[in-house]
């Protein structure tokens, strides 16, 4: 039986147990008004409408009715918010201009990410798939008093669906489509003894073969294989006392995300290398794969590129309830492992890069060293309090919080070539290496020089084992002076301490040049000889290591972040008069703060500082029309410093010396604005959003290497859009045989700049296009628990690329992740009793 028959069997099976009563028909097609919306974006519940924070928020019925089942979904219904793919097939999110670009684990994430209240670390576990999720919100702008570090783009809250005391109920959701997509979602609530006790399961899996065919093997990438399972228990131990027990489980296990490459400097310093046996060059290679794009093929060495790891996350949270005070403890402990990262960073079937953590570990391995399986944990313990004090008039907030995080043997090579070997044509080495010229009075004899090549070894290796430490405390009140006006201060302290122990292994280029016969001259470069000599390298053969460097460092770091907020709600007959519900604006002056840390830069350890964020931020919120509109928006201001980027190099070694490392990039302003409309007029419904963000340097001065300077402060910021804006709109009806609700959807994106290196602002091709997707659904529901959906995704099948990486002056071309072409599928959900 055949993997597909064997879910589909699953699927019918399922149905056919679930479908144990039906419940009547729906009444009534028509929305009379716009629901109240809760929200926790102050660590506490409020009305949506009541907060002031600029806040997104979407409940399970908002998700349903959108399609959206992974995290990264929500980027086209959020405004100024960016999920775009980095160096692996983990996703990069930013708000309003604010995050991290590189997936490394010595560097934390600009938007923090909480499930159930619990921050994850790391920016590569941050999206994990949506189980039995009850509501995402997306808080805009920094949250560093009561959320912590990391927030200084804003955060991102998932919570999942609490366990009901009252009865048995499930819900079981099944997806097939196109390219293979076959997913599975259930869960059940079951009580546990006299509504005391009550406990949810929920599980998920994921299948897709994959959209874009790889022409170097006939594989198929951008597949999904993940399965994830979900546990929480409830207990009413006593009027005032609760236990809540979270349990998260998730497997991922993939092809990297596969990427296309195009050439935007030929003479750049790797584009004009090859590999003993092949007959092209790099910037060759990637030229002739250019029109892979727009067949939906990729070029890829597979065995170069994949995705996979194991997620554990496991909480106990007590809460108090008392009558004027109630108390919250959150303990959490997780892990990862069984990981594998990596992705074919040249984009093509050439063997150029390879800085993944299968080619780390497999060079020092083949050379008989172990290092050992990468392993990730973290514990944590938050304690928080809320009071109203003084008449009500005083709702406090108050806590302490603490995180050890170890991260231990995570491997990073810099291994290019085939097996570290590449061959460098004389033409490029000429200018560095002879000043003169290559032969330059021989005449004829100078045409010799054309089957000459210089033969290249560049392989390093370094494992790291990481220890990072947080202790906070925070506080923050909101005071009603009176009806209509409301003040917040909040305060939070935090100490960071930070160890890194990073072990390098460095090629030995005297033992591999005996090996192959060939003499050293420089930096991995060996005197020239013969190309059929060259090609006769024996580079399967294990790279020789000379003896390990082991260094050490520690930082610390501590910050005091504050927040005001001045908050103004609408009374009085000119409410009523312009037909409005209910009006709330308000001005905040906050402050974000993501810790410093220890990155490596070549072969040292380089210490980079803490960013700052100092935000001042106007916004309101409007219900009106008998809360058929809701109306929502924010302008805001932010002066950004310290801003910790990754960059690349030439280091001192000459041309073929590429470094990869992070730094800190100056300061920039990061300005914009931000507008959420709903609409509902009877059975029409209409969702609109837009966000404009204007961000530039005022300083982005690079040292280099050699002790020189680069301005970059002209350069854009990179994966930030200027613009995003979004619309759906659906109309329900009921017929003889259900509720039909058909749906619409369109959102934009505007270009983004991509460049990594100096020099690849140079190129028109480091800024990818802006994207316009069109996005169909319809949902039947023929009674209160069948829903039956289609939908068709990418409609116009339009070819645009969710991110990318360009080095102007290094690889000389701009890897790019192309997006979904057009998939559509059915979604039969169903829910009992």
């Amino acid at each position: 039986m055949t993997k597909r028959a064997v879910f589909l069997s699953s699927l019918l099976s399922t149905a056919a147990w679930c479908s144990l009563s039906v419940a009547p028909l729906y009444s009534s097609p028509v929305m009379a008004q716009l629901e109240e919306v809760v929200v926790t974006a102050r660590r506490r519940e409020e009305s949506l409408q009541d907060t002031p924070v600029s806040v997104s928020a979407l409940g399970s019925s908002d998700l349903e009715r959108s399609g959206i089942s992974t995290l990264a979904d929500i980027k086209n219904i959020v405004p100024n918010l960016q999920v775009a793919p980095t160096a692996t097939k983990s996703q990069a999110i930013f708000v309003r201009g604010i995050g991290q670009r590189a997936s490394t684990p010595e560097l934390d994430p600009g938007v923090g990410q909480y499930l159930n209240g619990i921050f994850i670390a790391r920016q590569d576990s941050q999206l994990l798939d949506a189980v039995d999720v009850a509501s995402i919100q997306v808080l805009r702008g920094p949250q560093g008093t009561l959320f912590g570090k990391n927030n200084t783009g804003g955060a991102m809250l998932v919570t999942t669906k609490a366990p009901s005391f009252d009865a048995w109920e499930g819900a079981t959701t099944v997806t097939v489509g196109n390219y293979g997509r076959e997913d599975l979602k259930a869960s059940v609530n079951i009580p546990v003894e006299g509504r005391h006790m009550a406990l949810r399961l929920s599980a998920s899996v994921r299948r897709l073969d994959g959209y874009f065919e790889n022409i170097a093997d006939n594989s198929v990438f951008a597949d999904e294989d993940r399965q994830a399972i979900a546990g929480r228990f409830l207990w009413d131990i006593s009027d005032h006392l609760t236990l809540d027990w979270f349990s998260f489980w998730s497997h991922q296990d993939e092809k990297g995300q596969g990427s296309n490459c195009e050439v935007i400097n030929p003479d750049a310093a790797a584009a004009t290398f090859f590999i003993p046996g092949a007959s092209d060059n790099y910037a060759q290679r990637c030229a002739a794969q250019e029109d892979l794009a727009e067949q939906r093929k990729v070029a890829i060495n597979a065995e170069a590129s994949f995705y996979k790891q194991t997620s554990e996350l496991h909480a106990m949270t007590w809460r108090w309830r008392g009558e004027s005070l109630d108390v919250e403890s959150i303990t959490a402990y997780s892990r990862q492992y069984d990981l594998g990262k990596q992705e074919d960073v040249d984009a093509s079937d050439f063997s150029l890069v390879h800085n993944g953590e299968k080619y780390a570990t497999k060079a020092l391995r083949a050379s008989g060293i172990d290092p050992g399986d990468e392993a990730r944990y973290q514990l944590s313990q938050e304690l928080k309090a809320n009071g109203r004090f003084f008449d009500n008039k005083l709702d406090l907030t108050f806590g302490a919080f603490y995180s050890t995080e170890s991260i231990k043997g995570f491997p990073y090579p810099q291994i290019i070539g085939a097996n570290g070997v590449l061959g460098i044509p004389p033409t490029f080495l000429a200018g560095s290496l002879f000043p003169g010229g290559l032969f330059p009075d021989l005449g004829p004899i100078g045409d010799l020089t054309d089957n000459l090549v210089f033969p290249l070894l560049s392989a390093s290796v370094n494992l790291s084992n990481i220890e990072n430490e947080t202790r906070a405390v925070f506080i923050q009140g909101s005071y009603d002076f009176t009806e209509s006006w409301q003040l917040t201060l909040g305060l939070r302290y935090t100490e960071d301490d930070k160890q890194r122990e990073i072990v390098l292994y460095n090629p030995d280029f005297a033992a591999f040049g005996m090996r192959e016969g060939l003499i050293h001259a420089q930096g991995g470069i060996y005197a020239p000889v013969p190309r059929v000599v060259f090609d006769g390298i024996d580079f399967a053969q294990p790279i020789p290591f000379l003896d390990p460097e082991i260094n050490e460092t520690s930082l610390a770091f501590e910050q005091l972040s504050p927040a005001a907020t001045l908050t103004y709600f609408g009374r009085g007959a000119w409410m009523e008069a312009l037909a409005i519900d209910s009006f709330m604006a308000y001005a905040t002056v906050s402050e974000g703060y993501k810790s410093g840390g220890i990155g490596l830069r070549g072969r040292r350890l380089n210490a980079f500082e803490p960013e700052i964020v100092n935000n001042t931020e106007l916004g309101f919120k409007i219900d009106a029309l008998g809360s058929r509109l809701r109306l929502n928006g924010a302008v805001y201001r932010m002066d950004y410093d310290q801003i910790q980027v990754q960059q690349a190099e030439t280091g001192p070694g000459g041309p073929t010396d590429v470094i990869l490392f992070l730094d800190n990039a100056g300061a920039a302003i990061v300005q914009g604005a931000e507008l959420e409309a709903t609409l509902v007029l009877d059975a029409l419904r209409i969702d609109a959003n837009a966000g404009y963000t204007d961000a530039y340097y005022r300083d982005y001065t690079v040292f280099l290497a050699d002790g020189s300077q680069f301005d970059r402060s002209d350069e854009p910021f990179a994966v930030v859009p200027e613009h995003t804006r979004s619309i759906a709109i659906q109309y329900q009806f009921m017929t003889p045989v259900g509720l039909i609700i058909p749906r619409l959807h369109y959102s934009y994106r505007s270009e983004i700049f991509v460049g990594l290196d100096a020099m690849a602002s140079l190129y028109e091709g480091a800024t990818l296009g802006g994207q316009e997707l069109y996005n169909a659904r319809v949902n039947w529901l023929p009674d209160e628990q069948w829903r039956i959906s289609a939908y068709v995704n990418n409609l116009k099948d339009d070819v645009y690329f969710g991110g990318g990486v360009a080095l102007g002056d290094n690889l000389g071309t701009t890897t790019k992740a192309p997006l979904p072409p057009r998939h559509y599928g059915v979604e039969v959900a169903y829910q009992w009793p």
